[in-house]
């Protein structure tokens, strides 16, 4: 009778200890899954607990006491990791420490002085933030989402700390709900920064912040694929997407009902943990749990992201990653396209890409690296749960297993093929404009969208002639970026995009068409907008 106090406990709670997350009428059994202690492990140890797919290995990047609580990475242009710290977040069972007081949130930057692949100097570029949810490297500063604002920190003085603050908007989310709130930042093909779960997006035009409304998407995470095409997803529905940019959809009011945004693209929701799942928020819940105690489907999908790297196999090019952290997993989905649909596919019968056994791995956020590296961001946060839904079950799996203490933990970790070395990090903010470009056909996503980014954001004369070469040359996917890049700084014209409208690739070609757009509003027949008419009849 080693877990009777617990039975006990579950048995009385409802009426003792309600939570926020409690629905009415339901009773709260306790599960009969006997599930094993959960003890902190060091990042060492934790590596032991990982089955990753054979071919692939896994390293750690940092942890704590370095940081804590991570939720977001990014890599600036130089290859310095920013870490965003959700260090308020649940800090007590009983969700202590997120409201008023002292604030813990914060962003550090970490760098690998000595190049042995682990970071070991970090600096805290910014502190006291109430739940900070995002960040985004732009303009040589960092946008972080702080609901309800969003911040533009800069460090002018070199110092590696902020020293000057902007507010973007006052609009970006609020603080009643971590769970359902604004958060992404992505900067996506066409230069405008997607969110998930917010109606706007943001762009700096000569230094002024622009605001666009768009369709409310996603949960939590945001990604794209080569073309631009956005992907995202929710808490029980892993993968979701844009077949088309969905402001298409939005302006024609007399389209009540437009399919092509916010279509779910993996239709099997299921999970295959190595672990028993008992400490999940609805566990007692008949179907939830498998009859061997493991998660059936999908309960806190999030953080997708499309591998765009050029070290793993040719076939995981384009791969669709996602975390569920409820589970101590990150799925793999292979994706195909056909006539325009999208479709998800487990890349492994009945198993995962990764999954752990440590109850206290919380993957939830995936990001592409410099070096080619799939890199997963590890809250390593025994609840995971806010208090807004926490249930009187889960509490007293959280208790009974001691996974409310402790809250300062956290690893980031990275993903390569065996017998794969990582590539050198380009430092891309040193370079020309004419150097920019040329890194547009680079095998790595991420250096190609820094490159974008930084030709946009630098205007540097030199490169227009370049990228216009490149544009013309129909070349997938670099003369998608030359193109956006050319829109974006105002170097485009008619007769470049009537040679991109020839290029082989179909998506190269969808590209001209959307970027043709301030070209068609002029009055009376013109070649290029009897091109796009004649367009119609692409098979494509």
């Amino acid at each position: 009778m080693k877990y009777s106090w617990l039975l006990l406990f579950c048995a009385l709670a409802p009426s003792l200890l309600a939570q926020n997350g409690d629905k009415p009428g339901e009773t709260q059994e306790a599960s009969p899954i006997h599930a094993p202690p959960a003890p902190v492990l060091t990042a060492e140890q934790a590596l032991k607990s990982f089955q990753l797919q054979p071919g692939f290995r896994i390293e750690f990047v940092a942890s704590e006491p370095m940081i804590q609580a991570p939720v977001e990475i990014e890599f600036d242009p130089d290859g310095r990791l920013y870490v965003l710290e959700m260090r308020d977040f649940m800090r007590t069972a009983d969700g202590d420490g997120d409201g008023d007081g002292p604030h813990h949130g914060r962003v550090s930057v970490l760098e690998d002085t000595d190049g042995d692949g682990r970071m070991d100097k970090s600096t805290v570029f910014v502190d006291d933030l109430l739940m900070p949810r995002a960040i985004a490297v732009v303009r040589g500063g960092l946008l972080v989402a702080e609901p309800p604002h969003l911040w533009f920190f800069q460090d002018t003085d070199g110092d590696g700390k902020a020293d000057k603050k902007e507010e973007v908007s006052s609009d970006y989310g609020n603080q009643s709900n971590p769970e359902h709130n604004a958060n992404g930042l992505l900067w996506a093909r066409d230069n405008w920064i997607y969110s998930a779960n917010h109606p706007l997006r943001y762009r700096n035009i000569n230094g002024y912040w622009e605001k666009g409304v768009i369709q409310v998407r996603g949960q939590w995470g945001i990604t794209e694929d080569d073309y631009g095409r956005l992907f995202f997803n929710s808490n029980s529905d892993q993968f979701r997407g844009d077949l088309v940019a969905g402001g298409y959809l939005l302006r024609n009011t007399n389209f009540k009902a437009p399919f092509g945004a916010n279509v779910q693209l993996a239709r099997d929701q299921s999970t295959f943990p190595v672990r028993v799942n008992p400490g999940v928020n609805r566990g007692y819940q008949k179907g939830t749990l498998r009859v061997d105690g493991t998660l059936a489907q999908f309960t806190a999908a999030c953080a997708p992201c499309i591998y765009r790297g050029e070290l793993f196999p040719t076939n995981f090019y384009g791969a669709a990653f996602v975390c569920e952290p409820a589970a101590n997993l990150v799925r793999c989905n292979f994706l195909s396209e056909m006539d325009g649909m999208v479709t998800a596919t487990n890349a492994f019968r009945n198993a995962e890409f990764l999954a752990s056994k440590d109850e206290r791995f919380r993957p939830v956020n995936l990001l592409n690296g410099p070096d080619g590296a799939l890199y997963i961001v590890d809250m390593y946060h025994g609840i995971i749960q806010h208090k807004i839904y926490l249930t009187t079950y889960l509490r007293a799996q959280a208790l009974s297993r001691h996974l409310e203490a402790p809250v300062d933990n956290g690893r980031i970790y990275r993903v390569l093929p065996v017998g794969r070395k990582r590539r050198a990090a380009p430092r891309l903010n040193s370079l020309s404009g004419p150097e920019l470009v040329a890194q547009l056909r680079s095998r790595n996503g991420w250096t190609r969208d820094t490159a974008q980014q930084l030709l946009v954001e630098k205007r540097d004369f030199q490169s227009i002639e370049p990228l216009q070469d490149l544009a013309a040359a129909g070349e997938y996917p670099a003369s998608i970026h030359a193109l956006w890049a050319l829109n974006a700084i105002g170097e485009i014209n008619a007769d470049l995009i009537l040679r991109a409208l020839s290029s082989p690739h179909p998506k190269v070609r969808a590209t001209a068409v959307r970027v043709s757009e301030a070209f068609l509003r002029a009055e009376g027949k013109n070649e290029l907008g009897e091109k796009i008419i004649s367009m119609a009849k692409d098979p494509e």
